[in-house]
């Protein structure tokens, strides 16, 4: 997850965070088909809200003053879900802050694509 979407090395603590909040409801327990969520908790997980680690996001810029020409939001990459409420942690590119928010829109379209190797064969042939 870390080195597909190219992000520093400083942000390696919220890449695990994810791969273990989605592991914790996701994974089987061993000869049965219930989730660790679901023994934990008594129901299914929810897994709608769940995003591509390091997307590119917009978050709704509230927070600050803002006149009436100045964009609405912050572009930003998004990193992991919050442990405390419904809200995601995003890193904000135009601050270089990590921060909380839950009026965030992700783009999980991934718009660098790296062609496939055997496209290009086919194509040389």
């Amino acid at each position: 997850m870390f080195h597909a979407k190219h992000l520093p090395y400083h942000l390696w603590a919220e890449a695990m965070n994810t791969a273990c909040h989605i592991d914790n409801r996701v994974t089987l327990r061993a000869g049965t088909t219930t989730t660790l969520y679901e023994i934990w908790k008594g129901r299914k997980p929810p897994v709608k809200y769940f995003h591509v680690f390091g997307s590119k996001c917009f978050i709704l810029a509230d927070r600050d003053h803002r006149r009436k020409m100045d964009p609405k939001s912050d572009e930003g990459i998004f990193l992991r879900y919050s442990t405390n409420s419904r809200a995601y942690r995003v890193f904000n590119s135009r601050t270089k802050a990590i921060m909380e928010s839950i009026n965030v829109v992700i783009d999980d379209v991934s718009e660098d694509k790296v062609p496939d190797v055997e496209a290009d064969v086919e194509t040389s042939v």
